[in-house]
């Protein structure tokens, strides 16, 4: 059954409001916000001593912080393949490439029961998941600005499409009328508080998905000279990289530009509930805030690299912690004080959780993997969350990019296995001990170990997951990644683009 309600008065704020709130507890409004390579520790909430947050550390007093939350690969497209249609990127799909997934006409995505619900649906931003015929409008969205193939932006400041640029990757469509000069991140927050602040008869389930902070990396001047200042008084000097695995990994936080780019988010952030409160919605929205993996930390080659996720392991593209662990906080309708939950939770159970927080229909022909939260969001006892097993799988490699071996993964409570399938290497860490992953027990413990590849082996087995072919397992091996520079400024990499 769709939701239909009446539309009392909509040319002022207040009857906005009711109309809203006439079914907040039945069908809240559902805003999620996915921030794109942002590591688990870039924000100042969990420390960070140059990373500005204060708008999302301020959502977070009001929201239930996932303090183990992983996504489904270390890399966008799978990422984001796991994340929208709740399915575990492992799973095969018929013309793959490699790791990568797409939404094609059989997936079913997370804005389709919200649609079914009668809600108004919206995504502005990264979709990075076109099969070429299937876009977020064939997926349950209303509105889509900008979201398609690309993954990234030639240039954050409009035109953000570079003349004679004819990468399908770096080609965004549908900003066309962003303002000369007009910062990107700026651009999709205009656009969704103008969303936001739209009088409309039903609840809405609207998704910003920032390009920021990928790659390339460019920020508005004042900001950037404002964090070369602090970065001068923090008085780190040059990083002293570290060794690991095929490649080397930033040890400390000191790009002023990818500073300036996280605070960028983070006023948008601001500006977007602001527009929920004005409004009279914010006590009935359900708020998400997630990366799609870790960090920007390791490198096989010179490429430039954005951060650290120090005290975890690694980084983007490895299935250490590093790679995995995200930011996620849920805020949920009337909620005003902060909530950790401790339990490892994936990124494809948003798809579930949501649906369930919104009593929003999900197909009963829908092969989902990912479980509802929503006990441990109202306080009840999760057992089948707390006993259940996490498990990660990849066939593609970047060892002269990002510095990360093809491998399987599996955490079982407190331990998490690493199978290094085509190296014969296995890693076993106790996370509860070890969250760095710094210290290797295979052999230590040759039990753990022998019961964690059982399950590891079953579970390939059962998913029927594609093991790496040597011939074709190293991604882009044989060159540098687009935007990559490997002659650029020895500090910061490519030469910095600025808001003029």
């Amino acid at each position: 059954m769709k939701l239909t309600l009446k539309l009392v008065a909509a040319s002022t704020v207040i009857p906005f409001a009711c109309v809203q709130a006439q079914n907040t507890m039945q069908h809240p409004n559902v805003l999620m916000l996915v921030v794109d390579d942002w590591g688990a520790h870039d924000l100042s909430l969990t420390g960070s001593k140059l990373y500005e947050t204060k708008n999302i550390d301020h959502l977070a007093q009001e929201s239930t912080n996932f303090s183990q939350a992983y996504v489904a690969y270390p890399r966008s497209v799978p990422s984001r393949y796991s994340l929208i249609t709740g399915r575990h990127c492992a799973r095969p799909q018929t013309g793959a490439k490699t790791d990568d997934r797409k939404v094609d006409a059989d997936s079913y995505c997370i804005a389709m029961p919200f649609k079914e619900a009668g809600y108004n649906t919206c995504i502005i931003g990264k979709w990075h998941l076109s099969d070429g015929k299937t876009m977020p409008e064939d997926k349950g969205f209303d509105l889509n600005i900008g979201a398609g193939k690309a993954g990234s932006t030639g240039t954050y400041f409009a035109p953000f499409n570079k003349p004679g640029t004819s990468n399908p990757d770096k080609l965004i469509y549908g900003m066309e009328d962003a303002q000369p000069g007009e910062y990107l991140t700026d651009y999709m927050t205009r656009k969704m508080v103008d969303y936001l602040k739209t009088p409309r008869s039903q609840p809405f389930f609207a998704i910003c998905s920032f390009y920021a902070v990928h790659t390339p990396l460019e920020a508005k001047q004042e900001m950037i000279n404002r964090y070369e200042t602090k970065i001068e008084k923090l008085g780190l000097g040059e990083d002293p990289m570290k060794k690991e695995e095929a490649g080397d990994c930033k040890t400390q936080q000191d790009h002023p530009v990818y500073a300036a780019m996280i605070e960028s988010v983070d006023e948008g952030i601001g500006k977007m509930i602001e527009a929920l409160k004005t409004t009279g919605q914010y006590d009935h929205t359900i708020i998400v805030l997630i990366s799609d993996h870790g960090g920007l930390s390791n490198r096989g080659n010179k490429r430039e690299l954005a951060t650290t996720n120090a005290p975890l392991k690694a980084g983007k593209g490895h299935l250490y912690e590093g790679g995995l662990r995200v930011p996620m906080f849920v805020h949920l309708p009337g909620q005003k004080e902060n909530k950790t939950c401790d339990l490892p939770v994936m990124s494809f159970d948003l798809l579930p959780t949501l649906a369930d927080l919104c009593n929003a229909p999900v197909d009963g022909k829908a092969e989902l993997d990912g479980m509802s939260l929503k006990p441990a969001l109202t306080g009840k006892n999760p057992p089948a969350l707390a006993a259940r097993d996490l498990f990660w799988h990849k066939a593609s490699q970047r060892p002269t990019s990002t510095g990360d071996y093809v491998s399987t993964a599996i955490r079982s409570g407190r331990y998490k296995l690493l199978d290094f399938y085509q190296q014969n290497r296995i890693e076993l860490y106790d996370l509860q001990s070890d969250p760095g992953e710094n210290h290797n027990l295979a052999i230590e413990q040759p039990e753990i170990t022998r019961q964690l590849m059982q399950k590891l082996n079953d579970w390939r087995k059962e998913m029927n997951v594609k093991m790496a072919d040597p011939k074709t397992m190293n991604h882009n091996d044989n060159k540098l990644n687009p935007g990559d520079n490997a002659n650029g400024d020895k500090k910061y990499g490519k030469k910095k683009q600025t808001l003029k």
